[in-house]
């Protein structure tokens, strides 16, 4: 603890080593990256697109806030164990920074190397976003500053006990709780993102709201344990009422969520080729899409059913596009995927399911096309109904009777 004047106190060398070797920080770090690195393994990100892996790697919080929370109490029971006892003209906070510096950077590094192993397991490594860098940072920052404050405040076997269960539960356990957005406060985005969404900004908003409360509340704990006797608390009580209502005050917009926290990916992102549009992470299924295209587009002419002669496809319904090609590189696996899309997407029904019966239309011109493609052979799910089972004759009547959605 740097200090400009040490009073002739003698303290036992445990207590007044500061080699860096020996640090809680360094002690913990080791089991701390093998626990984040068993994570990331165990979760990887949902697709081959940076936000999805950077999504993954912000999820290792989940371990490493733990750590960080444990590392801080550690380092702050030292410093609670010597204040008072000598003789100190530096700022609390300054005092405060110098202690849990360590702590700090192997928290920022434990995360920064999850975010470059999460990128580099990728096919398309790329730049996660300054969202997910900011949670990250602030996850960092929050959790050690809890730790920090669970130690002056309690005893040694029960900060140390709180500082390891309260940051995991509280990244964990709101994945599974109602109602579902609060997931989405804890900085650890769950379930995000395809490569058609990215991260909704009032998750953002909302997590950085309220690991900011948490940072912010955790120091004014420290400064009312740290500072002189004669300055009251009276600061520190309304910073503390500040963040809290600054916390609610951004919570609020994303209580109109459900589960996911994504919102929809700008259509300025997709790639064109022709009459095909796919975002820059899924080029690599651009010829899947061209051959299922080809043999899902005759196969409705052979029907006698009407398509647009310029119709144009993609992953999205912007722009006039249908919203049919997949990710997947295999076109017969892309033609059963596009056989089940192309006549909901003509009919504007991609995600209407209001009406049986023309549901029911629609998956019997499906399985004409699931037929017409001979895609029975393929071993992948097919569209099925009951009886009794369409035959080609029917296809004119069943688009017509099946009409569009509003």
């Amino acid at each position: 603890m740097a200090a400009d004047h040490v009073a002739p106190v003698r303290f036992p060398g445990r207590r007044a080593d500061r080699s860096l070797l020996r640090t809680p920080a360094v002690l913990l770090a080791v089991p701390g990256a093998v626990l984040a690195y068993l994570f990331l393994s165990g979760n990887p990100g949902l697709s081959a697109y940076p936000l999805a892996q950077g999504s993954a790697a912000t999820g290792a919080m989940a371990v490493i806030g733990p750590v960080l929370a444990l590392a801080a109490a550690w380092e702050t029971f030292t410093l609670r164990s010597l204040w008072g006892r000598i003789t100190i003209r530096r700022s609390w906070l300054r005092v405060l920074a110098e202690r849990l510096r360590p702590v700090l950077a192997a928290g920022l590094l434990m995360q920064g190397a999850c975010h470059v192993y999460a990128q580099a397991q990728s096919a398309n490594p790329g730049w996660p976003g300054w969202q997910l860098v900011l949670l990250t940072v602030l996850g960092v920052f929050a959790w050690t500053a809890f730790g920090a404050a669970l130690a002056l405040t309690l005893g040694r076997l029960l900060a140390l006990t709180a500082a390891l269960l309260v940051p995991y539960l509280a990244l964990t356990l709101p994945a599974g709780w109602e109602p579902l957005w609060l997931r989405h406060l804890n900085g650890n985005p769950v379930d995000c993102c395809s490569t058609s969404q990215v991260l909704d900004g009032r998750v953002v908003a909302a997590s950085a709201a309220l690991l900011g409360a948490i940072l912010v509340l955790s120091l004014c704990v420290v400064r009312v344990r740290l500072a002189p006797s004669g300055n009251r608390p009276v600061i520190a009580a309304a910073v503390a009422v500040a963040a809290v209502a600054a916390a609610g005050f951004g919570i609020a917009p994303v209580t109109a969520l459900g589960a996911s926290p994504a919102a929809p990916r700008p259509a300025g992102s997709l790639e064109c080729r022709r009459d095909i549009c796919l975002w820059p992470e899924d080029a690599g299924a651009y010829a899947a899409n061209e051959a299922a295209w080809t043999a899902v587009r005759a196969a409705w002419a052979d029907l006698r059913l009407p398509i647009p002669p310029d119709a144009r496809i993609g992953p999205v319904a912007a722009g006039g596009l249908l919203p049919i090609t997949t990710s997947a590189t295999d076109p017969t696996s892309a033609e059963v995927a596009m056989a089940q899309l192309l006549p909901r997407s003509l009919a504007n029904c991609v995600t209407d399911f209001t009406d049986p019966g023309r549901d029911d239309r629609l998956d019997r011109l499906t399985v004409l096309l699931q037929q017409r493609l001979d895609l029975r052979g393929a071993g992948l799910p097919l569209v099925t109904v009951s009886d009794p089972q369409p035959v080609p004759a029917d296809a004119e009547r069943l688009w017509r009777e099946a009409g569009r959605c509003p």
